[in-house]
């Protein structure tokens, strides 16, 4: 590495993070709900918040574990939860170029192409607020290199083999999808290095730990929880039965939505433009680093690792229903691991005429950043004055959210007020009328993963979060003390007159509070 590769690196990942820190809220849409359920585990004993009245913690070992306990250390360590929400994400932003440096130059390919990934910090995934599933990307990309350099070894050290079953353990408390694709590449990474039976009990005793972890987990929620599903409904949404989904798409609908589901988060398309931008320059970098074919089919599989990774990778976004065991949005998530492993395919190294290419696709990547930067400013715009909206509510007590304007309409179209009122929760406690804790346990296998849950008869009644104007205030309205609305009211919510006082009415939002003792 030169002055000027360190320098541009340096940047670069400065850059990278700096959206995290550009505004008080940022625009992704499960976020609230990660921050909520993290201040119930950092507060659970604080008697002002009231989450030990609503909530018990979980103590199974889960594929969430990992953000929570990683979230858990930095509030025990001093910082807010916002804050370390932020700190995880800038992890996450300066993890993921350096975890396909890593891994590049291990497949032996220049490491200077992981400029390319760069722009990719801002995925669709990103918008969507999936906080765990973000985190283990670096990892997952990290414990690729290392399974790559141990299963390439005759003979594994104890070291590689050490790191390798740390880092895959890590990569299977953050996320269970990352971690069952990233099996499916050590399977193929196994076959490519094969040298025998002796050999694979040797490179297999890393994954062991990481196993024996999982393997409970997805019983619960793959065996058990779906055979339970078909007799069981949700009565805080109305009694509709909640049943366990496995839907795949149609072939040519999930490739015609590749670059929505890779991008195209931003409501003004430029992320489509920058995708564009990365794409040509890509296709330049490919064609110019070209390598002659190795002879042989196992001597291509394993000088092409990378190559092949990502195109099982793409494979397996066809061939993965896009709803499994109730958990929505599953095949696409596949997309930015295809993506991450795509700079394998430059052969060669940033030299000669190529060297220009690495400049230009920074270009593009402070693009990336100062676009995303004014996204998150101008959401600052869109939230409005909701902090003087929060300031007028008390600590513990629970909230009514009804979100009739999901946001979809500002710079972010991933409906980012959604989860909004769990904002009340990460800054004063109490509980809301949806929380991820009140996930029916029998309906999705996300449910599983949650480290928190309602104590018996806690959870409250609620519309769906989707449908705000089905709240009914005789079956509802006496459980909460606070309702929250954002957009133009409809249904009971147009009469809260008649049982609450208007506290705040400000722009998009309205506070109302119930009158004591008014059933």
């Amino acid at each position: 590495m030169t002055l000027s590769d360190s320098g541009m690196a340096t940047t670069l990942l400065i850059a990278a993070a700096w959206p995290f820190w550009a505004g008080r809220f940022l625009p992704f849409l499960d976020l609230p709900q990660h921050l909520a359920l993290s201040a119930v585990i950092a507060r659970y004993s604080d008697a002002a918040t009231n989450f030990g009245r609503f909530y018990l913690l979980n103590s199974h070992v889960t594929p969430y574990v990992g953000f929570y306990a990683s979230m858990h250390l930095l509030t025990q360590s001093g910082l807010g939860v916002v804050t370390a929400g932020r700190l995880l994400l800038t992890l996450y932003a300066i993890g993921l170029p350096l975890g396909a440096a890593y891994l590049l130059t291990t497949l032996g390919r220049d490491w200077r192409w992981a400029v390319f990934t760069l722009p990719l910090i801002y995925h669709a995934n990103l918008f969507w607020g999936f906080a765990g599933f973000l985190l283990s990307l670096p990892l997952f990309l990290v414990a690729l290199a290392l399974a790559c350099r141990t299963l390439s070894a005759t003979r594994p050290t104890w070291p590689d083999s050490c790191r390798l079953a740390g880092v895959v353990t890590l990569v299977s408390l953050f996320h269970a999808q990352t971690y069952a694709l990233l099996g499916a590449c050590v399977l193929v990474l196994f076959a490519a290095h094969w040298h025998g039976w002796r050999w694979a009990a040797r490179c297999a005793a890393p994954f062991a730990l990481s196993v024996l972890l999982f393997v409970p987990w997805a019983g619960r929620s793959f065996i058990v929880a779906p055979a339970s599903a078909a007799t069981t409904s949700d009565a805080t949404i109305g009694g509709r039965p909640t049943r366990s989904l496995t839907r795949y798409e149609p072939v040519p609908v999930a490739l015609s939505a590749i670059p929505e589901r890779l991008v195209g988060a931003y409501t003004d398309g430029s992320d489509y433009r920058i995708a564009a931008a990365l794409l040509v320059l890509f296709l330049v970098a490919v064609v110019s680093g070209r390598n002659p074919r190795p002879q042989g089919l196992r001597a291509a599989l394993v000088e092409r690792r990378g190559e092949a990774l990502s195109v099982l990778l793409v494979a397996s976004y066809v061939v993965t229903p896009i709803e499994l065991a109730g958990q929505w949005y599953v095949s696409p998530r596949h997309l930015i691991f295809a993506a991450l492993l795509a700079p394998a395919w430059i052969a060669r190294p940033a030299a000669g005429s190529r060297r220009v290419i690495v400049p230009l696709v920074a270009v593009v990547a402070l693009w990336a950043s100062v676009n995303a930067t004014g996204k998150v400013r101008a959401f600052q715009d869109q939230v409005g004055p909701f902090a003087d909206v929060l300031d007028r509510m008390q600590p513990g007590k629970r909230v009514m959210s009804l979100i009739f304007d999901r946001g979809d309409h500002g710079p972010v179209r991933y409906w980012p007020f959604l989860h909004w009122g769990c904002y009340y929760q990460v800054e004063k406690g109490g509980d809301v009328s949806f929380s991820f804790a009140g996930v029916p346990s029998t309906a999705t296998a996300a449910a599983h993963a949650m480290p928190v849950r309602y104590r018996a008869g806690m959870a409250p009644p609620r519309p769906n979060e989707w449908r705000p104007w089905e709240f009914r205030w005789d079956t509802m309205g006496a459980a909460y003390d606070y309702f929250l609305i954002r957009g133009q009211p409809a249904g009971d919510a147009t009469r809260l007159a008649d049982h609450a006082d208007l506290l705040v009415r400000n722009r998009e939002w309205e506070l109302w509070q119930r009158r004591g003792g008014d059933q």
